[in-house]
């Protein structure tokens, strides 16, 4: 089946936008000429984009591990975390937070940080009555009207991260204010006491995409203000028990827009923060999910504006003179709860492995997925069958760890690779290994050699776990051509690799994500 699906209209993506019509009176010569013509237009063509189209022949490309150096970063062993949309919390009920099979898919996620935020926590009250007019946000149409959970719903919410051995993190609303403009606290505090008579262990932010307010809910707090919310939350914290709770923010968004809008907001919070986060968070999409095509899903410019973001931030937080790590604290391909067909789809993971992958090479501290469920980005869909990229992270996890090496190539576009050192558990007979992942986007199979591996043990082998699909927007993912399914007591299966020798080429297929386990490879910086 071809990779390429038709769209609605019934022509393929891929078809030429228009056609060429000539006149039937045309002598045929001249018709004949046009043809050459554009025969040597297409040929011309299809050498400019060489590179992604035909298969140059022993092509192999090389990747040099930096192996005698030190850890390029240690990143949280909860690098891979993800979220629920405090919407959800609108109709609890039908929140999947007691099912036995949600809370199994969630475990085989962590250790992770589940966080329930989003656009609603600014909407949130705890246990009381409130009688609000109904609200629709102007930019993604989606209801912003008050609303009330209860305390059972907040101990449904904890005991189901409990249960799938997750630590939660709570976005408090920031929206209740005073009369003179400060923030109102009662709300929050009677969530916080709340939570620490039940003994719960919970981090926690304030309030979602401030410098958004404006847009969102016509209101304005400026980022001094929010400085000093932050303040007057981290007191909170400490006088009723939770001093040793993260504590993070600002939670802004457009990061990387012409006008650095959300670099400035972040800039000058730090600049008035008086010690009170732990990290740095913000925001970051790829895509409108509105508009978002399939395309754009394997366009490198847009997997290339996520460096570019990172960078910028990281300018802005060192202008502001403080050393503080960062989160991506809510992230996913496309804003708007996705792209529909596409964002739950196996093309979404290129995204995002890359995303991990660059992320943590460049030194952010954790990035948290948008989301666990709900949504057309969600990794466990409403039939509570995981989506391709479940089973992307559930694999990352496996095979790859906290500790980052350094990986370089001559080449980083189509194909996109990463070092880690490979977790413990994940030895074969004790025996060390490292992990290298990542992504060829190139529409044939290609050639990679890794040089600079250290191997320390002569039955040294290389496990290649390699993840297709039949079809670009297919829910199915393999591995190594085997669909990948639970087992019907909700185990994982088997993941069967391709073993190789050390010495021999490893050759990827096109259109894959991979993950080569090289077991036997001995790199220092791993077992410091």
């Amino acid at each position: 089946m071809s990779y390429f699906i038709t769209n609605d209209c019934g022509k393929n993506q891929y078809e030429k936008v228009g056609e060429i019509r000539t006149q039937s009176t045309l002598h045929p010569a001249f018709i004949g000429l046009i043809f050459l013509s554009f025969c040597m237009i297409f040929i011309i063509l299809s050498l400019w984009n060489i590179d992604n189209t035909i298969n140059p022949k022993n092509n192999t490309y090389v990747f040099y591990l930096k192996s005698k150096h030190s850890l390029l970063h240690t990143v949280s062993n909860k690098f891979l975390s993800f979220g629920l949309d405090t919407s959800l919390l609108r109709d609890i009920k039908n929140l999947p937070i007691k099912n036995n099979k949600f809370i199994n898919l969630a475990q085989y996620l962590a250790p992770a940080y589940i966080r329930i935020g989003g656009t609603s926590a600014d909407c949130l009250y705890f246990n009381q009555t409130i009688i609000s007019e109904k609200a629709i946000n102007p930019v993604d149409g989606q209801d912003i009207t008050n609303f009330t959970i209860n305390e059972k719903d907040f101990e449904n919410l904890y005991n189901f991260s409990i249960k799938s051995k997750l630590r939660m993190i709570f976005d408090l609303n920031v929206l209740i204010r005073n009369i003179n403009g400060s923030w109102n606290d009662i709300n929050a505090k009677n969530i916080i006491s709340f939570a620490k008579n039940k003994n719960m262990k919970i981090d926690w932010q304030l309030g979602n995409e401030p410098n958004s307010f404006n847009h969102v809910f016509n209101i304005n707090i400026t980022a001094i203000q929010l400085a000093y919310d932050y303040h007057q939350l981290r007191q909170l914290l400490n006088e009723i028990g939770y001093s040793e709770s993260l504590l993070v923010g600002p939670e802004v968004n457009h990061v990387g827009d012409i006008n650095r809008i959300g670099e400035h907001y972040a800039k000058t919070f730090l600049e008035n923060d008086k010690n009170s986060i732990n990290y740095v968070t913000w925001h970051q999409y790829y895509l409108n999910g509105k508009e978002a095509q399939l395309i754009d899903f394997i366009n490198i410019s847009i997997f290339n504006y996520l460096p570019k973001q990172i960078k910028s931030m990281q300018e802005a937080i060192q202008s502001s003179g403080k050393i503080i790590p960062m989160w991506l604290s809510e992230t996913s391909t496309a804003y708007g709860g996705g792209a529909p067909e596409l964002s739950n789809r196996f093309v979404a993971g290129f995204l995002w492995l890359d995303k991990l992958g660059y992320s943590a090479s460049a030194g952010l501290n954790t990035v948290i997925r948008q989301s666990l469920f709900g949504g057309n980005y969600a990794m466990i869909g409403p039939d509570l069958i995981p989506n391709p990229d479940w089973w992307v992270s559930v694999i990352y996890k496996q095979f790859v760890s906290e500790k980052v090496l350094k990986l370089s190539s001559t080449s980083f576009d189509y194909l996109r690779l990463y070092a880690h050192c490979t977790p413990e558990k994940s030895w074969i007979n004790k025996i060390v290994a490292i992990t290298i992942y990542g992504i060829n986007l190139y529409k044939y199979s290609i050639n990679v050699t890794i040089q600079g591996i250290p191997i320390s043990h002569k039955n040294s082998k290389v496990f290649l776990y390699a993840l297709t699909s039949n079809n670009l927007q297919s829910r199915d993912i393999k591995i190594n051509g085997e669909v990948l399914k639970l087992q019907s007591n909700g185990s994982l299966p088997l993941f069967q690799p391709i073993i190789l020798e050390s010495t021999q080429l490893i050759t990827l297929p096109s259109y894959s994500m991979i993950f080569i386990v090289i077991h036997g490879a001995y790199v220092p910086a791993c077992h410091t």
